[in-house]
């Protein structure tokens, strides 16, 4: 069920591999997502077996639409106390709260999976970064928005990075190569590979890391995960098996 799950201090991290729910044929097992035309009780089930795992109930489990935009939403008492059964109305990238027992999250097959506290687990983040969310700067303005309405900085964050696809699986076009090269011209990471391969490849984890520090975040404070989602069965990819499957949930929560 959890390919990665850590206390750290007072905030639960974790991301859900593709195995212990009850979808079946690409969804197969633990889909997350209701998008990809999956049976939506099986995803209930499936969610619910999430939320019985972390020990927190169905209305304290939010997941939004991820439209690979740049819009937030915050997560307060009046939201949580309107979610009847689960959040599949918010529509947006990024989801804050200062709530404890309270888990916000984001589902991807590929795209890459945020996930933000600071050192007294006063807020938690949880954003989804596709490549349109990176070039639309989805990170920079959830750590904009932290530091905005909480006076938390950026030094005072922990950014994890977690399983994505890898340069190595992630072909582009060179118009959104050329968009990344642009956008990323004064990285010190190599962002764009355009010689080890036929056509681009784009490096989405640095990206979002490059981006987390130039906001300000401590490299110190910052965590990668290596693995890809592509070439790791453990986990659901829509590019190696198209759109029609499932999705993992990267979330984090306060104890």
């Amino acid at each position: 069920m959890f390919s990665y799950r850590e206390k750290i201090g007072d905030a639960e991290l974790f991301m859900t591999d593709r195995y212990g729910g009850v979808s079946n044929d690409s969804f197969s097992s633990l889909n997350l997502g209701y998008y990809s035309n999956d049976d939506p009780t099986l995803v209930i089930k499936n969610r619910q077996l999430v939320c019985d795992a972390l020990s927190i109930p169905m209305s304290h489990f939010f997941i939004p639409k991820e439209v690979h935009g740049s819009d937030i939403q915050w997560i307060d008492a009046s939201v949580v106390k309107a979610n009847e059964c689960d959040s599949n109305d918010l529509v947006c990238d990024a989801l804050i709260t200062t709530l404890p027992r309270v888990c916000v999250g984001v589902t991807t097959a590929d795209c890459v999976p945020v996930l933000m506290y600071d050192h007294n687990s006063r807020v938690v983040a949880a954003v989804h970064a596709g490549w349109k969310g990176v070039v639309n700067e989805i990170v920079p303005k959830t750590i904009s928005e932290i530091k905005n309405k909480l006076n938390i900085g950026p030094e005072q964050l922990n950014v994890k990075i977690m399983s994505c696809i890898s340069l190595e699986k992630f072909e582009v076009g060179d118009e959104v190569a050329t968009l990344f090269e642009s956008k990323f011209e004064n990285s010190s990471y190599p962002i764009v590979d355009r010689t080890h391969y036929e056509k681009p490849h784009v490096n989405l984890r640095q990206a979002v890391k490059w981006q987390a520090l130039s906001c300000g975040v401590l490299e110190t404070n910052i965590e990668v995960s290596k693995e890809c989602t592509h070439s790791e069965e453990k986990y659901f990819s829509a590019r190696r098996d198209g759109f029609l499957s499932g999705r993992m949930v990267s979330g984090i929560m306060k104890l």
